[in-house]
């Protein structure tokens, strides 16, 4: 591959179409920016939390880009390269940064339209130009796979068993915490969160890590950004990083924040729990201990089933459909904090509808509902009903 894509100088329609493009840059960087944010969910998050910084990114594009084909000097595939390297060590998904380069192509294609008008170009033009624009996304596209198998490759294995020996205990002394500490860039003392992360769809993998980084939280990842630490200064920044990933297609587990790595294992052993109380292939965050109940249920899943084959035996034997029925009235009543009306307002149905069915509920596990004993015996096993396919 060579260092420049297409440096055949471009037709005197299209330089002067570019050199237009170029004296409303700051219009059509916005453009663009905004164009990304809609059509791809990394860079709508970039644009939710660092919309300076994507429009300084698509403008410095778009400007290198446009000189270079308005000089003739073809586009420099060195610089596609510098771009997927800086982009892959941020942690920035390799789909969002390719998709990032078609959509910049065809905009600036589309907007060359635009600028010229009917009549300006002929047809043959037209196709010609058409032709470059994918000439140079595929060359673009293909530099950029090139830079993120490098810094795949060049993953630090070093760093990697550093990170695992903090994940999982393997450090004796304070001395090799420290080095280990200093090596992923993360401070020696300080205040951490442990976050285990679960893609709720096999096509989005946001980039977590770059994400945080522009909200200026330090944090280091296992590849993947499956599990990793953050930095927090304040405990009141718990609530903050929750809401960010909150906004993220992923299921997420967060320890309660922990000073020192020795409690590095536990606190990842409590957020891989915590992931555990989320319903399965749903997105959301949830904190260790957040739900006392469910943060049990969640971290001893086999007796959790045992107690719901005690409990619920009766119902689970059940026909699928009155089975569902009769567990989402269940689930109606305790939200409804045992109002009856509550439930049945939340089911669309009378109230004497969710009466009959607690009673049936009532016979077939033989627990009492003004029993506090098989009230609580009952909320565990709903429990782990919704969380028996995590």
């Amino acid at each position: 591959m060579g260092t420049e894509a297409l440096a055949t100088p471009a037709p005197r329609e299209q330089r002067v179409l570019m050199q237009a493009m170029l004296t409303r840059l700051p219009e059509f960087s916005d453009r663009l920016a905004q164009l990304l944010s809609d059509e791809d969910e990394f860079y709508h998050q970039v644009d939710s939390t660092a919309p300076d910084e994507l429009r300084k990114v698509c403008r410095a594009n778009l400007e290198r880009a446009l000189t270079a084909l308005v000089e003739g000097r073809g586009l420099p595939l060195d610089a596609a390269r510098k771009t997927g390297l800086a982009q892959a060590r941020q942690g920035i998904p390799l789909p969002s940064v390719l998709r990032a380069f078609r959509i910049g192509g065809i905009f600036v294609y589309e907007r060359l339209l635009e600028l010229a008008g009917p009549g300006f170009i002929n047809p043959a033009r037209t196709v010609e130009i058409n032709s470059n624009v994918w000439k140079t996304i595929d060359l673009y596209s293909d530099a950029l796979t090139t830079a993120y198998s490098e810094v795949a490759a060049e993953l630090s294995q070093e760093k990697l068993a550093l990170l695992d020996g903090l994940l999982h205990g393997r450090f004796a002394t304070q001395t090799d915490l420290e080095n280990a500490a200093k090596e992923l860039d993360l401070p020696a003392a300080g205040t951490f969160v442990a976050v285990v992360t679960e893609s709720v769809d096999p096509d989005e993998r946001p980039g977590v890590e770059a994400l945080l980084r522009a909200r200026r939280w330090k944090s280091a990842w296992r590849p993947g950004a499956e599990v990793g630490l953050v930095v927090i200064d304040r405990v009141e920044d718990v609530r903050r990083l929750r809401d960010v990933l909150g906004t993220l297609p992923l299921a997420v587990g967060m320890s309660r924040p922990f000073n020192g790595f020795l409690e590095v294992p536990d606190a990842v052993h409590r957020a891989r729990i915590a992931r555990r109380s989320l319903t399965t292939g749903a997105a959301g965050v949830a904190v260790f201990g957040d739900s006392p109940v469910t943060t049990l249920v969640a971290s001893a899943p086999e007796m959790s089933r045992d107690v719901l084959r005690s409990v619920l035996t009766g119902v689970l034997v059940l026909p699928k459909a009155e089975r569902q029925v009769l567990l989402d009235t269940l689930v109606a009543w305790f939200a409804g904090h045992g109002s009856a009306k509550e439930a049945a307002d939340r089911l669309i149905v009378h109230p004497n509808t969710v009466r009959y069915r607690l009673r049936r509920v009532q016979e077939l596990t033989r627990r009492d509902l003004s029993d506090p004993v098989d009230v609580g015996e009952l909320y565990v096993a709903l429990e782990a009903v919704r969380l028996a396919d995590a």
